[in-house]
């Protein structure tokens, strides 16, 4: 009998390695964790062009990885982002089940509009400032410049699709249970709550200590949520 399976899309420059240590507190499911264009396991390839290339890029890695059973769809930060658009197609493909649940984490439903306007320049700094600050990086490797040559480039693809990324145009609805993962600090409560717009049924809400990585902290709690909403 094939393992549930729990489907993960991870943060804007992140690669699947995100999902290792939560996957360790879940081994009644089979964490498929996914690689964007250009990102970890793929980073010869060359990054999507826009956010319908790298959907349809996730929605295939999906279909061909899918077993046929239960399973579920967890995206952190920007992965918020490309599970609501794998969503999407999902529920317009008869070949694949709808999941069972989704599980959201670290993001808003809110279009990025203080990207808009940005040079290549002031985008490249704002990037710097914000993966500084969210702990994405160690502190000793803000001025390392061979690690800012091989990084930045992959930020500043993610950050501009999510720059031009329209929340207002998102034609999602369903019925399908939704948590979603959140810390107040970090996308609070007021705006976060808006995913209720797109998921009208079950959507449960779960606030943690810490900044935007606050997964890091609260692995094994969230984990714990997973496994529930999943009826394991």
């Amino acid at each position: 009998m094939n393992k549930t399976q729990l489907f993960c899309f991870t943060f804007a420059g992140g690669t699947a390695a995100f999902f290792d240590e939560i996957e360790k507190e879940l081994p009644e499911l089979q964490l498929v964790k996914t690689d964007y264009p250009g990102h970890g396991a793929r980073h010869k390839e060359p990054f999507a062009a826009d956010y319908d290339a790298l959907t349809d890029d996730v929605f295939s890695q999906v279909k061909n990885r899918y077993t046929g059973g239960t399973y579920g769809l967890f995206g952190y930060s920007m992965g918020s982002v490309t599970l609501v658009e794998v969503l999407r197609r999902i529920l317009d493909d008869p070949e694949i089940n709808n999941p069972f649940h989704v599980f959201l984490a670290a993001h808003e439903p809110r279009t990025k509009t203080e990207l808009k306007g940005f040079t290549e320049d002031e985008l490249n700094e704002w990037i710097k400032n914000r993966t500084l600050q969210f702990g994405g990086i160690p502190e000793t490797l803000i001025y390392n410049k061979p690690f800012w040559r091989m990084y930045l480039p992959i930020y500043r693809a993610d950050y501009t699709l999510l720059k031009n990324y329209q929340f207002e145009k998102l034609a999602l609805k369903t019925d399908i249970p939704a948590t979603v993962f959140y810390s107040e600090t970090d996308t609070p409560g007021t705006g976060i709550e808006k995913w209720q717009k797109y998921f009208r049924g079950e959507c449960e809400f779960h606030s943690y200590e810490g900044n935007h990585f606050f997964i890091r902290q609260h692995c094994r709690e969230m984990a714990a949520e997973i496994s529930r909403a999943m009826g394991l």
